[in-house]
């Protein structure tokens, strides 16, 4: 006999039984429980939270380690000593801060001029020539740029639809990979521990 149909069997069994009869107060007995048991359970959470408290502030007060003191008295320290650079941007000197935002400020207006030009039909050519002629410096490099991307365009149009398709799913697939190992190497490092 399997255990479904032992559990089918005995059922049926205590279903064919005749029914009992409550022995005489019970119901009333039954009812005085369930109402004092209401109110305890109503009422238990204040007492137990109050017994608690009442515990807890009787334990004498702990010490600290040996050496808790000293360790922390030396985190403070190593701290303070941090560089400004490998702390938060807040960390950093009000010029060294206005100056970043100066220099971002600039890159990004001329990326927005520079997109801006490119949007209104301006050739490529004739906006690394505008920025060309404010900065000499940057005419070395604009033609580095230039090269380069002219030397990719050629690539990749000699490069077959499927090899560069298959290229970018193979680079995703990389990265994909690349952050599952470190976030997998995080958890058993760090989080463990």
């Amino acid at each position: 006999m399997t255990p479904e149909e032992l559990e089918k069997f005995i059922h049926r069994e205590l279903r064919a039984l005749p029914p009992r009869k409550a022995p005489a107060g019970f119901e009333a007995r039954m009812q005085a429980a369930l109402a004092s048991r209401t109110t305890q359970s109503a009422a238990a959470p204040v007492r137990l939270e109050q017994l608690v408290h009442r515990e807890l502030r009787a334990l004498p007060m702990r010490k600290a380690p040996a050496g808790f003191e000293a360790r922390v008295l030396a985190e403070i320290e190593r701290r303070a000593a941090v560089a400004w650079y490998h702390k938060s941007w807040s960390y950093w000197p009000a010029p060294v801060r206005a100056a970043f935002l100066a220099v971002g400020t600039g890159f990004a207006a001329a990326a927005v001029a520079t997109f801006y030009l490119l949007s209104q039909g301006a050739a490529a050519e004739t906006v690394m020539q505008e920025v060309a002629t404010g900065f000499g410096w940057i005419s070395r490099i604009t033609g580095v740029v230039s090269w380069t991307y002219h030397f990719g365009r050629q690539l990749v149009a000699d490069l077959p639809p499927l090899w560069l398709y298959g290229g970018l799913a193979f680079i995703a697939a990389m990265y994909a990979t690349f952050v599952g190992l470190g976030a997998a190497a995080y958890r058993y490092l760090y989080r463990n521990n």
